[in-house]
């Protein structure tokens, strides 16, 4: 049984600033630094439509295996970024942020998570809330020194 959960973090960065991070690959890279390593990631922004396969290791050596991103939906006005997620024990994973102005050199991110693993969902799905968590950390702490 699939399980979901929202994770919202405030930025001191504007929403444009945000936005251009999240779309930028190499960012997501430094944002998962320590945790995550993506082998295959593309070099420009995403765009909707596209699909990504990357290889995933843990810790920069642990092999995770094949992980496919879809990138449903770009939304640049309203914010929103959407993908379909899948691979090793995930059937489906559904992802979908945004990020909302809340003032000239602020905002507020959520992550939306939507994870079916079957019967590994209750295992993996902890895991999940706990790196996207640290990815918002990561992600804060960087983007506040620029």
């Amino acid at each position: 049984m699939p399980k979901t959960r929202a994770i919202t973090r405030d930025y001191p960065v504007s929403a444009e600033i945000l936005w251009a991070d999240i779309l930028d690959p190499a960012a997501l890279a430094a944002s998962m630094e320590g945790a995550l390593t993506y082998e295959g990631l593309p070099s420009e922004p995403v765009f909707e439509g596209q699909v990504i396969n990357v290889t995933i290791k843990r810790w920069g050596w642990w092999p995770m295996g094949k992980w496919t991103m879809k990138v449903v939906e770009r939304d640049d006005e309203a914010y929103v970024l959407r993908s379909e997620e899948w691979g090793g024990p995930v059937k489906c994973y559904r992802h979908r942020l945004d990020v909302t102005p809340t003032g000239p050199e602020s905002c507020q991110y959520t992550d939306h998570l939507d994870l079916d693993a079957g019967w590994l969902t209750p295992v993996v799905f902890p895991m999940f809330c706990k790196m996207y968590e640290r990815r918002h950390e990561i992600r804060a702490a960087r983007l506040a020194v620029r």
